[in-house]
């Protein structure tokens, strides 16, 4: 019997994943811990560990998530490795975030700006409804500028290449935040955005029950 692992985006926590409704009743949430001064990203996904008691999970990460579960597919035998809105490779990083990691502006722009312009994020992030972008919001303040600074570093000079052995994508074509990529086994969602856990979750949670049932075997 296997468990699904669910690991949310940058900073934020279950409540992107409330919304989903599948099959499989033993789930767990990975809940993020505060990161080492220059901790590199596997490091601290070794750190992440102790949360997953299942020998071979079903990791499913969300954005930042889904590389923080590609670092764990490294670490431990996972069934299957299923990304929301995430990448499989750094090679599926937009040109201008490669640009912004050789420059080192998470290190040179204040953390304080970055949350300050929160409410232009729900047309980056695709927000569109009252509770999406009030959750979107409250995630964005509440998340911990340290983290925030090590976890935007760490993906702008993420060095992973392709890697599609039992990973799944899903992606919304209306992506701005990371924009879709052809790849191996991804499923698209029409004119979602980054956020599609929340607008498009009934459509997701349908995929999920398709890719791992009630999590019996």
């Amino acid at each position: 019997m296997s468990t699904v692992y669910f690991v949310s985006g940058l900073g934020a926590d279950e409540r992107m994943f409330h919304h989903l409704h599948i099959k499989c009743k033993h789930i767990e949430h990975v809940r993020w811990i505060p990161p080492k001064p220059d901790e590199p990203l596997h490091e601290y996904a070794k750190r992440l560990l102790p949360q997953i008691h299942h020998p071979h999970p079903i990791l499913i990460g969300m954005s930042f998530g889904g590389v923080i579960a590609i670092e764990l597919a490294k670490i431990i035998e996972a069934k299957e490795t299923i990304l929301i809105s995430s990448m499989a490779s750094s090679k599926s990083l937009p040109w201008y975030y490669h640009l912004m990691g050789w420059l080192r502006l998470h290190d040179i722009i204040p953390v304080s700006l970055m949350k300050r312009f929160h409410f232009i994020a729900p047309i980056l992030f695709g927000a569109s409804s009252y509770h999406e972008k009030s959750t979107l919001k409250e995630v964005i303040l509440e998340t911990d500028p340290v983290f925030l600074r090590w976890a935007i570093g760490q993906l702008l000079l993420w060095h992973q290449p392709d890697h599609y052995e039992h990973v799944t994508m899903i992606h919304g074509t209306a992506d701005h935040i990371l924009p879709i990529r052809e790849h191996p086994n991804i499923i698209k969602i029409k004119n979602a955005g980054h956020l599609m856990v929340l607008s498009h979750a009934k459509e997701i949670s349908a995929i999920l029950d398709d890719l791992i049932g009630d999590c019996t075997s």
